[in-house]
């Protein structure tokens, strides 16, 4: 190999080992974070750090480069002849497969799993006090699935039964729609692996089956990367170009209503969609294909914002009617509670952990008791935000902001290293794809049903009429099983594609190769992710539920392909 080839090839390999030194930075640090307790963020460990990051970064960047570099010089799937009557076919035979794959897990779990906030959502529904914490769209479905049931069968078991089978049949539906598009696209034998894949991967059936508004969110937020991805391949306007619009404004609508951060991920996408039409209209490239790609951002853009728009009038509706009470914001202080919290039990001479350095001034000190109450700070846990933010005064925030923010910054500037490890202690499971804290964030020694998929009701339910009536009690008590002990992570290698922290390097990595590759039909639909990733960083903690959003789009990436318009 030549001189310049091999610059060339050095010069290739610079994004991503950036993007590797910064992944072994981070990964170092949290397992550090893991191991010891806490990081002293002086100079010495700083400087060991940067060097350890540098030297494997590296040497990982130039490995992957070259891996990739192989792979898409020497390994290749062909493609086969597009067949539209064929890949209707595969839709339908997608559907079955699907559902005969799930079926189990629903009668085993019949009328499904009432985990996660369903119980506090079927409060709201019995006492009639409505809260904008949990999305009212989704609280209202599941009201009138339950009024139908007791209707109809006098039995509210028979309204879950109805609202999971919706939920499941919504999601199925989205994954035969991908896997018809990639058939369509003459992927067939990737659509196939997908197919398989997607049935029997055992998290996909535990969701669908779970009442939670995040499935319906991951189905709509999978559809709306689908359709958008669609509509930007497409030249002229006709039937298909008129579908995938209107596919996208469902998609972009149920992205909003079915979770609270949603429309963050959406304004996110919103200013993607518009940096891309400002990019591509200043390019040098004025060719026919290139103005047609930017027609096509200029209608994603309008679709997504007019559906955000009616998003807001729907959820506005929704609220004024059912005389919902405004959620509290103490959820997006996930982040600032966390920090508050590790630097007043640090530093503010508790006694709680060693090293306590009592340095924390009175009027600091004053600010956080005010702002977490009860001396909730001392309960503070390294991994979740929620028994800290039980006690949290949000009046703080928006009564005295200034006094806050003032505070908020002073103890940044003093205790970099404290803010620095709460974000990273919080988010270990979406950052390190080696960690397994995740799933034991929500455990209670001698309670089931808690584990990395929850499928404990809460006893309110019972009360209420809810019975659990599995129809396949021995399949209910393998799930089970495996649900309890986080069995997923005894199976060898394959164990990592169920962590969470695998998803956010996929997409990191995903994004360079797109940019890499000039193609921005990739890097558009990878960049969507970028938005929904911060509101989960900014969360407060690691779930299951949280990332299935983005564990779910991965099989479908082989779609967004640099290929001509149609």
């Amino acid at each position: 190999m030549d001189d310049k080839k091999q610059a060339n090839r050095i010069i290739d390999s610079v994004p991503i080992c950036i993007t590797s030194v910064i992944f072994v930075l981070l990964t170092a640090s949290v397992k550090t974070l893991a191991v010891n307790g806490n990081i002293v963020w002086n100079f010495a460990f700083a400087a060991k750090l940067l060097i350890l990051s540098l030297v494997f970064g590296i040497l990982i960047g130039f490995g992957i480069n070259e891996i990739v570099r192989f792979f898409t010089s020497h390994v290749t799937i062909p493609d086969s002849k597009p067949e539209y009557k064929k890949a209707v076919w595969m839709f339908f035979i997608s559907l079955a497969v699907l559902i005969l794959a799930y079926l189990p897990y629903f009668l085993a779990y019949f009328p499904g799993i009432l985990a996660y906030d369903s119980y506090i959502q079927i409060d709201q529904i019995f006492t009639g006090a409505y809260n904008e914490h949990h999305p009212l769209i989704h609280t209202l479905l599941i009201k009138f699935t339950i009024l139908a049931g007791e209707k109809i069968f006098g039995n509210p078991n028979a309204g879950i039964a109805v609202c999971v089978a919706a939920q499941s049949l919504l999601l199925i539906f989205v994954f035969s729609y991908g896997i018809f598009l990639l058939y369509k696209r003459g992927k067939k034998l990737i659509s196939i692996i997908v197919l398989i894949i997607l049935a029997l991967f055992p998290f996909n059936a535990f969701m669908a089956v779970s009442v939670t508004k995040d499935v319906p969110f991951s189905a709509y937020y999978l559809l709306l990367i689908l359709s958008s991805s669609e509509l930007l391949r497409k030249e002229k306007i006709g039937l298909n170009k008129i579908f995938d619009i209107m596919i996208l404004a469902i998609s972009s609508l149920g992205c909003v209503v079915y979770r609270n951060n949603g429309k963050y991920a959406m304004a996110f996408a919103i200013v993607i969609c518009l940096f891309t039409v400002i990019v591509n209209a200043v390019s040098k490239n004025k060719d026919e294909e290139a103005k047609t790609l930017r027609k096509n951002y200029l209608i994603t853009l309008g679709v997504t914002f007019a559906s955000m728009l009616a998003a807001f009038v729907l959820l506005t509706v929704a609220s004024k009617s059912l005389n919902a009470v405004q959620g509290d914001k103490r959820e997006m202080l996930s982040v600032p509670i966390q920090q508050f919290a590790r630097t007043y039990v640090y530093h503010s001479g508790s006694g709680i952990v060693p090293g306590d350095d009592n340095t924390l001034d009175d009027a600091s000190k004053n600010l956080i008791n005010d702002f977490i109450l009860y001396d909730g700070a001392l309960l503070y846990r390294s991994d979740i935000s929620d028994p800290v933010k039980r006690c949290t005064n949000t009046w703080v925030v928006t009564n005295r902001t200034k006094d806050f923010i003032k505070t908020y910054l002073k103890l940044f500037v003093r205790y970099p290293g404290d803010y620095i490890n709460a974000f990273l202690a919080t988010n270990a499971g979406f950052i390190d794809f080696t960690d397994e804290t995740h799933a034991h964030i929500n455990e209670i020694e001698g309670i089931n049903g808690l584990g990395y998929v929850q499928t404990r009701w809460n006893e309110s339910l019972f009360e209420k009429g809810f019975t659990q009536d599995s129809k396949l009690t021995g399949l209910f008590n393998l799930l089970e099983k495996f649900a309890n002990t986080n069995a997923y992570l005894k199976i060898p290698f394959l164990k990592y594609i169920f962590m969470p922290g695998i998803y956010l390097w996929i997409y990191v990595f995903a994004m360079i190769y797109a940019f890499k590759k000039k193609n921005m039909r990739f890097a558009f639909a990878i960049s969507l992710t970028a938005g929904y990733y911060l509101t989960m960083l900014f969360g407060p903690c690691v779930q299951l539920r949280y990332v299935y959003p983005v564990m779910i789009l991965v099989p479908f990436t082989v779609l967004f392909n640099k290929e001509k318009t149609e």
